[in-house]
């Protein structure tokens, strides 16, 4: 008896050092010697599980679960294996695989967790260190403020939902005076710190979700109180609307969303495989995007999550998405309202959902784990408030047991296979701003002898390689990206055009160009390429002033087109 209830307390132990993990740590870790710093978040999941998995073998708990949501979670969980199994391109596949299995399994685990009052203690401590990190470095010398997420919109995706859940605990007679005053210090730092983050999407939808918990928490006598937040919401969009339309023609989403459009439409139901969309993209990119100052040569998302998972999963993984998020938040919401001592804090849980599927229209914060891992979180503790069903011990203990031997497995791998790869990306950035392209292509070289399907590490790899002179390792690394990695990847075929012009192969040169062309023919530095082949090699002096001409509509001011004339006048030429 003495070592049952041992374990049991253990079990505790275990499960308030999991959440600990998770809400406190997760949020604040990061390590700067990788290239891509804040995958380690990653590992504090995994940890969660295997944690929590631990506490309940010891407390020898069962598997509880509620049909109206994990039937559509067991469905979407299988479409997510189906679209991985059939992607083309299975490195990118299996990418997403592994996130999508640690978001399941903290799903499965917190559906069988009861929310504890330390772990917002803990939510509510990282949120305020995090936005005084990004209160410092946007008012010190950074400007910036992306405090430990890496990037500003992924801290704002994930500080929405612990300040919507230490509102709603502000407003719970279960929290003292002195605990109030102590979320409230929390509040006001955090909304601070969500303006200076300047998201129009998050700063809508954390008051979209306040809003929420205020409608769920009080009842129809005092409508007022009840509806005002979303009254002074949408009168605030209704008398913004010409400033947000203007927003919205000029924003360079609307060109992402129209390629995304294009892309479902040649795929409508199964999707073009789990993780493939950066693969796919270029082909239904409309060209006009690369006249915005925002855009970039690479595209790896929608910028609208339900477009993103539509054009990987299709119609029926997004029907299965919203079907799993929607249940769970429809069916808690209708227990809180019948409940007339519903439980506030499962409001606040509410409110954080509904936030963070709102602010995914227009964001790509539930691309990253630092916002999906803790948005599945709160999905099994919604679905974890309605159990109504429970499999024997000996079911669960399997169960258990095979999560957290699939999280430990799952935190040795992407710490060898994720992480270690990037501190050797960042080490051979490093050497090649110093100046020792050697250094760089021996740590690019190191990043492909453990992930070979790395294809940032390989793309600067080649461009390494031509750095040295080495132009024929350098051709060859970059047909191995185009053929086996990442066909069109970024400037590929631009820069294949430059190697084989330097390797005096004009032909081939052209041919590159002309792929790049076409999959962005306002590449201002393409088109002079190809003009100064059509000039020197070729002697067409019509060809190359035809481009010379797309040169000057594009930029007016380019030196290189305005010398060109200038050289051809003289010559009697034009």
């Amino acid at each position: 008896m003495k070592l049952l209830d041992l374990s049991r307390e253990d079990s505790r132990i275990y499960c308030l050092v999991a959440g600990f993990l998770l809400l406190f740590i997760g949020p604040l870790v990061k390590y700067p010697p990788a290239y891509d710093y804040v995958i380690v978040k990653n590992l504090t999941g995994f940890l969660f599980c295997i944690l929590l998995s631990a506490s309940y073998i010891m407390g020898r708990k069962s598997f509880g679960f509620n049909r109206n949501t994990f039937i559509p979670f067991l469905l979407f969980s299988a479409w997510i294996l189906f679209t991985a199994l059939k992607a083309p391109f299975k490195h990118g596949a299996a990418r997403q695989l592994e996130e999508y299995i640690l978001y399941f399994m903290i799903f499965a685990c917190a559906m069988n967790v009861r929310m504890e009052k330390r772990w917002i203690y803990f939510w509510a401590s990282s949120g305020f260190i995090a936005s005084l990190i990004a209160i410092f470095q946007y008012f010190g010398n950074l400007r910036y403020p992306v405090s430990m997420f890496g990037n500003p919109n992924f801290f704002a995706g994930h500080l929405m939902m612990p300040l919507i859940i230490s509102f709603a605990a502000a407003l719970s007679p279960d929290f003292e005076k002195n605990e109030k005053k102590a979320l409230c210090a929390f509040l006001a730092a955090g909304f601070f710190a969500l303006l200076l983050v300047k998201s129009r999407a998050a700063i809508f939808s954390t008051f979209f979700g306040i809003s929420t918990v205020m409608c769920l928490s009080t009842d129809k006598s005092n409508p007022l109180r009840k509806w005002g937040g979303y009254a002074v919401l949408f009168l605030a969009v209704a008398l913004m609307l010409p400033t947000i339309r203007q927003w919205f023609l000029t924003n360079v989403r609307i060109f992402l969303w129209k390629g995304t459009v294009e892309m479902i439409k040649k795929n409508p139901l199964a999707g073009w495989g789990l993780g493939n969309f950066v693969f796919f993209y270029p082909y239904f990119r409309i060209k006009e995007y690369f006249l915005h100052p925002e855009s970039t040569p690479t595209t790896t998302h929608a910028h609208n999550e339900y477009l993103h998972i539509c054009s990987e999963t299709g119609i029926v993984g997004l029907l299965l998405f919203i079907a799993v998020a929607g249940s769970a938040i429809f069916f808690l919401a209708r227990k809180l309202r019948r409940d007339s001592a519903g439980d506030i804090l499962f409001m606040g849980v509410v409110g954080s959902l509904v936030a963070v599927l709102a602010d995914n229209i227009f964001s790509t914060n539930m691309r990253n784990p630092s916002t999906s891992m803790y948005f599945w979180f709160l999905l099994g503790i919604s679905a974890g408030k309605r159990i109504n069903r429970e499999t024997g011990f000996d079911f669960s203990r399997i169960l258990w047991y095979t999560i957290l031997i699939v999280s430990l497995a799952m935190a040795v791998f992407t710490s060898f296979y994720r992480i270690l790869p990037e501190v050797y990306l960042k080490r051979g950035i490093w050497a090649r701003e110093s100046g020792d392209v050697k250094g760089a292509i021996d740590n690019y070289l190191m990043v492909s002898s453990i992930n070979p399907y790395n294809y940032i590490s390989r793309y600067k790899l080649a461009y390494a390689y031509g750095e040295a002179g080495m132009l024929e390792e350098s051709r060859r690394t970059y047909l191995e990206i185009h053929r086996k990695i990442f066909p069109n990847f970024a400037k590929l075929n631009s820069n294949l055009g430059t190697v084989y012009l330097m390797m005096g192969q004009p032909e081939k040169a052209l041919y590159h160009y002309g792929i790049e062309e076409k999959l962005n023919p306002y590449d201002v530095d393409v088109l002079c390429s190809t003009a100064s082949i059509y000039f020197i090699y070729s002697n067409d002096v019509k060809k190359g002033l035809g481009y010379i001409k797309k040169v000057i509509d594009i930029d007016p001011g380019n030196k290189y087109a305005e010398n060109v004339i200038k050289m051809l006048k003289k010559e009697g030429k034009i």
